[in-house]
């Protein structure tokens, strides 16, 4: 990479940081708003991102590339159930409350439905192994619990960014009422 590729790649990412701001505050906000906090004039912001589309695909993709290295980070294999599970909700906290006005914006762009399994599929793969491990529940089928738990991170994340509490009250809430209300009733693993 070249001095000017680094300068380049600096700049869109403090950009993508100021859209995440600024939008996260107010949705309406102009191109103009996010150059003027990102400390950028309006030209080099329209030479990264040429469209307000544009920018918000690239703060999208910012979002989830940084929610699939949090994930890949948290070794989710090597833990229980239950400190995976509380690991990924910390990894939505935290992420998804700096691109909350990003992650689940409908765009017809072809890798964003790559680029969400590599995010969704360790959650998957977690509630599979609880249910398998009897650590949660079978009743419901795994879509439902999986719904419920997208559920959960989805109305903390809008609580988190309203302000009415902080990602890591909102971790230890839906770490609490996901795994109390889906912890399997009764004695050790299903059998399959």
């Amino acid at each position: 990479m070249t001095k000017a590729d680094g300068t380049a790649e600096r700049t869109r990412a403090v950009i993508l940081e100021a859209a995440a701001r600024v939008l996260g505050r107010r949705s309406d906000a102009s191109m103009a708003d996010i150059a003027d906090d990102a400390g950028v004039g309006r030209a080099t912001l329209y030479r990264h991102f040429p469209t307000r589309d544009s920018l918000l695909q690239g703060a999208q993709q910012a979002g989830i590339a940084e929610m699939t290295e949090g994930i890949e980070a948290a070794n989710l294999g090597d833990l229980t159930v239950e400190r995976a599970i509380a690991r990924l909700i910390s990894v939505f906290m935290r992420t998804g409350a700096k691109y909350a006005a990003f992650i689940n914006q409908d765009h017809d762009h072809g890798d964003d439905d790559v680029d969400k399994q590599r995010v969704l599929q360790p959650v998957r793969d977690v509630i599979d192994r609880g249910v398998r491990e009897g650590v949660l529940r079978a009743d419901p089928p795994t879509d439902v619990l999986f719904e419920m738990f997208s559920a959960l991170i989805e109305r903390a994340l809008w609580l988190t960014v309203a302000g009415t509490t902080t990602p890591e009250a909102a971790t230890d809430a839906v770490v609490d009422l996901f795994l109390d209300g889906a912890r399997r009733v009764g004695p050790g693993p299903v059998e399959a």
